[in-house]
């Protein structure tokens, strides 16, 4: 039976990072959930919709994402104003029961295994997921890892806006889901803590 494993935290932990490397240590397929919020958040922004019925996203076997049958790349996704419009529209429920609708529909059609990230993955979208994790940093660490990633367009100012808005919100906030293994990894490299997972995992 396909098991999941879910990725909760702030930015800058590693999320996606730790996430692909288990799920190639594991053969199982990844996806970070922030993905879609930046589908959305570009396709309304090219097209200036308002009416979010109209919106249809789905995610293929490969993990490809295509929202009204269009396929963006990563670099038009990645930028400091769809970090920014990806955040506001994350607190409108509609788009978030869109996003987890996706998300289970994609989980049922995958015939492996999935490690999934995001920030309400195993609190609300997977609650009863086989394997709960939070990975959580210090604000500094998290924003000069972050500024690293992002080419410096993403300040630790904007680190600490994004968490208080994620964690304040009030459709789905960040939150450590119910019965996670919460691994602080202010100190430790992306080998260690993928290291740290691993062993814990062998414990299920």
């Amino acid at each position: 039976m396909k098991k999941i494993i879910t990725i909760d935290g702030p930015s800058g932990v590693g999320k996606t990072t730790i996430g692909q490397e288990i799920a190639v240590k594991l053969k199982y397929s990844f996806f970070s959930s922030g993905k879609l919020y930046r589908y959305i958040a570009k396709y309304i922004d090219d097209y200036k919709i308002t009416n979010y019925k109209h919106i249809e996203i789905k995610i293929d076997n490969s993990g490809s994402c295509f929202i009204n049958e269009k396929k963006y790349n990563d670099n038009e996704l990645y930028n400091k104003k769809i970090n920014q419009y990806s955040s506001e529209i994350a607190k409108d429920p509609l788009i978030r029961n869109l996003i987890k609708f996706t998300l289970l529909n994609y989980y049922e059609d995958i015939d492996r295994g999935l490690v999934i990230e995001g920030r309400d993955m195993g609190s609300v979208v997977f609650p009863n997921a086989d394997f709960k994790l939070y990975l959580d940093a210090d604000e500094e660490t998290r924003g000069k890892r972050r500024e690293n990633q992002s080419g410096s367009q993403e300040t630790i100012e904007e680190i600490k806006q994004r968490d208080h808005k994620d964690m304040h919100r009030e459709e789905s906030p960040l939150i450590v889901p119910k019965n996670a293994i919460v691994i602080d990894n202010t100190n430790k490299s992306k080998k260690e803590t993928v290291e740290e997972i691993i062993e814990k995992l062998k414990l299920l």
